[in-house]
């Protein structure tokens, strides 16, 4: 018997023994880890998802101008127009509409009548006849006012007089060149011929005037008194010309040149060549005309003191132009728009 209770205390004591050391306090416990509730609690709010910056919103490209390389400075069809310091001047039904170089909105300065033709404008005002009057518009002055009471077809203007002509066709009356003073009054007759096409040109010292059928350019000089002499004869169908202060350049119809002859006199030159004759232009000795493609019509531009003329535009059908100190403008008689091409 005391032999079994030894073996028992001995079992004890081991089992005793192996407890003490599983659980003994020097040993270290592991930390527990406790697991958040993955409930969300009743009124917790949404945490909201982060915000993307909105896209900077991107400004369409501006549609290019049908005539490349100018600027679009009237979008109406316009069947003639002036042009003048900082505007252009033209007729939209019965108003007289003044549209800045710069753009904005066109402004009504006059009433006008459909049948508004040759406009000329300078830095005082703008010229045009309708029916049977030579009528006048002036910046900042509101309305149209008569200038003399003829039919006529306004050519040019100077410091002084408004130039105007009267062609001598079968029952015109009184034909020739006119000139009357700006400001209104009875229109004196300073050339004069039967059957005959006129152009008028202006510079400070004389007016230069063009006969279509007997092809001759004449010089008036402003002195009192003057008679009109001829520069040149034989150019017959000149149809319209320009001058700079050097050069008188001039179209003839027909054989579709452009030519040229110093104003003093010398040989006659062609500069080009397949040329619609009407109209040319010459500002600050800067030269533009148009020339005939296959289908179509280009501007062309001679530089001053350059020997060959550049292309400003090609494909233009029906065109018409005029040109100032500030650059040159063309439109398209059977499309809208006046497009400027900036010196």
């Amino acid at each position: 018997m005391r032999k079994g209770l030894a073996v028992v205390v001995g079992v004890v004591a081991l089992g005793l023994t192996l407890r003490y050391t599983i659980h003994r306090p020097d040993k270290p416990q592991a930390t527990p880890t406790i697991q958040q509730p993955t409930t969300k609690l009743p009124g917790t709010p949404e945490t909201p998802p982060p915000v993307e910056p909105a896209p900077t919103p991107v400004e369409p490209a501006p549609e290019p101008p049908r005539v490349a390389g100018t600027v679009r400075i009237i979008d109406d069809l316009v069947r003639d127009f002036g042009v003048g310091p900082g505007a252009i001047y033209y007729c939209a039904g019965h108003a007289l509409m003044r549209q800045p170089k710069s753009g904005g909105d066109a402004e009504r300065i006059a009433s006008c009548e459909w049948q508004t033709s040759d406009l000329v404008a300078d830095g005082e005002g703008i010229f045009w006849c309708e029916k049977d009057s030579l009528m006048r518009a002036t910046p900042g002055v509101e309305g149209a006012h008569v200038v003399a009471e003829i039919e006529c077809i306004m050519q040019a203007l100077d410091e002084r007089y408004a130039y105007f002509v009267r062609p001598g066709f079968a029952g015109v009356e009184d034909p020739g060149v006119y000139r009357v003073e700006r400001s209104g009054g009875t229109p004196e007759r300073i050339h004069q011929r039967n059957k005959e096409q006129f152009g008028v040109r202006v510079d400070s010292d004389a007016v230069w005037i063009s006969g279509y059928f007997l092809g001759t350019v004449a010089r008036l000089a402003k002195t009192p008194g003057s008679q009109p002499r001829a520069v040149f004869s034989g150019q017959k169908n000149l149809e319209d010309f320009g001058m700079d202060a050097t050069y008188l350049y001039w179209a003839i119809e027909g054989t579709a040149e452009l030519r040229r002859r110093k104003k003093t006199g010398g040989p006659i030159e062609v500069v080009a060549r397949n040329v619609k004759s009407y109209p040319i232009e010459v500002v600050d000795g800067h030269v533009y005309w148009f020339e005939r493609t296959e289908s179509a019509w280009r501007l062309m531009h001679l530089a001053p003191g350059v020997q060959d003329a550049e292309m400003l535009v090609d494909n233009l059908t029906t065109p018409s132009m005029k040109a100032d100190a500030e650059g040159v403008y063309v439109t398209e008689l059977d499309r809208p728009g006046v497009f400027m091409f900036k010196r």
